[in-house]
């Protein structure tokens, strides 16, 4: 594949005390470059024409995910995960999880999915504490407290001051897979890095923890997918 000469390329030039140009591709499809602040423009859009089948390649595979997630936004699913497993979602009054499912009155897929949060939280709030009162207790490892937030990008994480703070999102991962990330957090609690020495206490406590971090992965994809 090779560039259409009637392409214009405009984009977003962000410059900065860099030493390199970089090319960074936006979830629609779009790109913005960052180049260093000396570094001609001539050169800069030669750089970027360089790299046109890349940017191609990236734009499709790109606005066809944005395509899927406006899809999946204009309906909500017919079951969600939870705790590792599908959970069938019907409706019904109030919104609850029950032995059956994720019960949900909402009728438009936005309150739907609102009314599927709220229930992940507070299942989260029940949840996760009681496992991590668990593994503090069996590490020697306390923390100050430990909170429930909305995080999308990380499942847990530990300050400074030992405070844990776990996302709700977690509740749809297996119970293996919320083990290892509260496993996770505590040993932060001795080592505030991710060194080997942190690594190796984690993997004395969860040996498996490479698969745990694979499976998570893929509840995060479906989640974002489900767009939750």
């Amino acid at each position: 594949m090779t560039q259409p000469s009637s392409r214009r390329w405009e984009y977003p030039l962000l410059r900065s005390r860099r030493k390199t140009v970089g090319i960074y591709m936006k979830p629609d499809g779009g790109f913005e470059v960052r180049a260093p602040l000396c570094m001609p423009k001539a050169a800069v859009d030669a750089f970027v024409r360089s790299k046109a089948r890349w940017i191609a390649e990236k734009e499709a595979v790109l606005k066809a995910r944005a395509q899927e997630r406006r899809q999946a936004a204009a309906q909500f699913p017919h079951s969600l995960p939870l705790l590792g497993a599908a959970s069938p979602v019907f409706p019904g009054f109030p919104a609850a999880l029950t032995a059956e499912g994720f019960r949900l009155p909402g009728p438009q897929p936005e309150e739907a999915r609102a009314q599927a949060a709220s229930l992940y939280n507070a299942l989260a709030r029940r949840e996760i504490p009681a496992r991590t009162a668990l593994w503090s207790q069996r590490l020697g490892l306390v923390p100050v407290s430990v909170g429930i937030g909305s995080a999308r990008t990380s499942w847990g994480s530990c300050s400074g001051r030992n405070v844990l703070r776990f996302s709700w999102r977690l509740m749809a991962a297996s119970p293996a897979c919320i083990d290892y990330v509260v496993i996770h957090e505590l040993c932060h609690i001795a080592e505030h890095n991710h060194s080997p020495r942190f690594w190796a206490l984690v993997a004395a406590v969860c040996p498996e923890w490479k698969a745990r971090r694979a499976e998570l992965r893929t509840v995060a994809q479906e989640l974002a997918r489900i767009g939750l």
